[in-house]
């Protein structure tokens, strides 16, 4: 029993001290399966814990292009749905910037959900108290395209091979992203190793284990 404890708090001294924030940007896509799935059972799990420890960043564009610099519109890797929620959601979440991160993630959860967007259906966006109209106003103005715009260029920088993709502090990191996307608090603890609440998860994890 004592060894699976110290297993437990071994692990989460793994990484170099981490002073501040951790910046946490997520490249997804609005209607892919592989984002749904990390967005529900690994970032909102990882942001109910860590949410103090963390500035989120999240990126709806993935493996799209833009045609004709946006002025013909986008092409997405699931079709036309996804490419109207990319939309909907960037313009949502440009709206939702004074708000905190975990709004932001409770939002894109319901989305994730729904695929409420991707339908042209603003009920997340309306569930998040954002105004519906200004949302469309986004979607069918410039101020949309350039918000996709953003969101491509921001993308291409990292130039993911898959989606979603995962950054730490704007870097990325092959290791890392493949343990992001099973176990996203575990590889946020292995950094933020000096967190309580990676402590008290992993303790609470080694508990469970011996009572199981």
């Amino acid at each position: 029993m004592l060894s699976l404890f110290v297993v437990a708090v071994a692990f989460v001294s793994v990484g170099a001290d981490f002073p501040g924030k951790l910046h946490l940007t997520v490249y997804y896509e609005s209607a892919c399966p592989d984002s749904k799935a990390f967005i529900i059972n690994e970032l909102q799990p990882a942001m109910n814990l860590l949410q103090d420890f963390l500035n989120l960043q999240l990126v709806p564009f993935g493996k799209a292009r833009s045609i004709n610099n946006g002025y013909g519109g986008f092409r997405c890797q699931h079709g036309a749905p996804e490419c109207l929620g990319n939309l909907i959601q960037d313009c949502t979440l440009d709206l939702m910037s004074s708000r905190s991160d975990m709004d932001k993630v409770e939002y894109i959860v319901c989305e994730m959900q729904t695929k409420a967007s991707t339908r042209g259906d603003l009920h997340c966006a309306i569930k998040s108290n954002v105004p519906s109209q200004l949302v469309q106003n986004c979607v069918s103005s410039n101020q949309g395209i350039g918000l996709q715009l953003k969101s491509e260029y921001l993308t291409k920088m990292v130039q993911p091979s898959f989606i979603p993709t995962v950054t730490f502090d704007g870097a990325f990191n092959q290791k890392l992203q493949d343990n992001a996307i099973d176990d996203l608090i575990g590889t946020l603890c292995s950094i933020l190793k000096d967190a309580k609440p990676c402590a008290e998860y992993y303790n609470t994890q080694a508990l469970m284990s011996m009572m199981g």
